[in-house]
């Protein structure tokens, strides 16, 4: 599992005595920079703002990047290790992307006001995201046909094409004015019911024209002679026995349009699956990057609800001890409680996205202390987010 924290703590005038005491207390874990830009501030309505659209974007940016995994592993079969060698954001394998993560101006300018920048995020996701979506229903679509074609070639007597299980001779002469075969796939365990019966399921069934063409392990196929204006008459009374009617007229040309058929669309589905699975790959690193530029934009913004202004804080990534994590978290925790007081936890947590205010009710009769320890355990005094790239660990 490789999990990341981005974090953000006050510099007070200092950006290197900053780092020093995270690092003291991070032990062996990894930690990198995270720089950046100098954003324009803007109100404190919008940097609120901000704050719960930026959250939702992240948990959504998030299961984007989910579903471009799975589907790309789903589609190539390939194992999580070879996915993670043919994966890569701005030419570099995720991990190093992440570790050594810059804005990246040239995609999101960050002279535009934060809104802006959100916007823009969010419509190249959008766009990336109705992309997706238009390619896997038209890949869905096509994998029904397939479907269906191989149904036809391969199920039992009851779904599958008839043509090249019946012959000619099994056929009235289509051109008679009012006879015509009926074909009737009967289940195998029913054929007793079958030759007691069929004769009665309408007026007019030619008696003794019953013939056994085919059997499988489920049905066995009939044919049978009757008249042509009693066919639905029959078809429906056979259904209500179990039996079922095959919509089928003999044609000599049917095999080869169905072999050429079935052979096309294995094709287009294969070239589809290339394509898709290429832009996939390609679009792939526009989506991680969103979802980090998105990461950045949280840590900036919370930042400044947290610290106040001028900004005066240190945006560092940190690769934790997976053993050690939970003990590293509380010793930062422990370090930085001088910028929180217990009074002030609750409306801090709120502003941090945490917990979403209750109106009060008079029915309301004590005072929730789970759900507010619920708030206290995943809240830190400083800004924390995790980066949780757990989606191509080892299988």
């Amino acid at each position: 599992m490789t999990l990341y924290w981005l974090l953000s703590v006050p510099a007070q005038g200092d950006g290197h005595i900053a780092w020093r005491d995270v690092k003291n207390r991070i032990g062996d874990s990894e930690v990198y920079d995270f720089t950046l830009p100098m954003f324009k501030i803007g109100t404190l309505d919008t940097l609120v703002r901000l704050s719960d659209e930026l959250a939702k974007f992240d948990t959504a940016f998030e299961n984007t990047t989910g579903k471009f995994v799975d589907t790309l592993r789903s589609m190539t079969g390939l194992s999580n290790a070879a996915l993670s060698s043919i994966l890569v954001v701005e030419d570099k394998p995720v991990d190093q992307y992440i570790s050594t993560f810059t804005w990246n101006n040239s995609r999101f300018r960050s002279d535009k006001a934060l809104p802006e920048i959100v916007s823009q995020i969010a419509e190249s996701m959008g766009s990336i995201d109705a992309s997706m979506k238009t390619k896997m229903t038209q890949y869905n679509a096509l994998r029904n046909s397939l479907a269906t074609v191989k149904r036809k070639q391969n199920g039992n007597l009851s779904v599958r094409s008839l043509n090249g299980i019946v012959k000619h001779e099994d056929c009235i002469a289509p051109e008679s004015e009012y006879l015509r075969t009926a074909f009737v796939a009967v289940p195998i365990n029913f054929t007793r019911e079958w030759a007691n019966s069929y004769e009665h399921l309408a007026d007019m069934v030619v008696p003794r024209s019953s013939k056994k063409i085919a059997e499988d392990s489920e049905y066995v196929l009939y044919s049978v002679v009757l008249f042509k204006r009693v066919f639905d008459e029959f078809s429906n009374k056979a259904r209500d026995a179990r039996f079922i009617v095959r919509d089928y007229v003999y044609d000599e040309d049917a095999i080869e349009r169905d072999r050429a058929m079935a052979t096309e669309i294995v094709e287009q589905e294969e070239e589809l699956l290339d394509n898709i699975t290429e832009w996939l790959k390609g679009s792939f690193g526009d989506v991680v990057s969103a979802w980090i530029h998105i990461k950045a934009l949280r840590v900036f913004v919370e930042s400044i609800l947290r610290y106040g202004i001028p900004p005066d804080f240190l945006p560092i990534l940190v690769k934790p001890n997976l053993k050690q994590a939970s003990k590293i978290k509380q010793q930062l925790n422990d370090f930085y409680a001088y910028l929180e007081t217990s009074a002030s936890a609750s409306a801090r947590a709120t502003m941090a996205g945490k917990a979403k205010p209750k109106a009060y009710s008079p029915d309301d009769s004590a005072f929730d202390m789970q759900e507010f320890s619920n708030i206290l355990s995943d809240y830190t005094p400083f800004v924390f987010f995790d980066v949780p790239w757990t989606f191509l660990d080892s299988d």
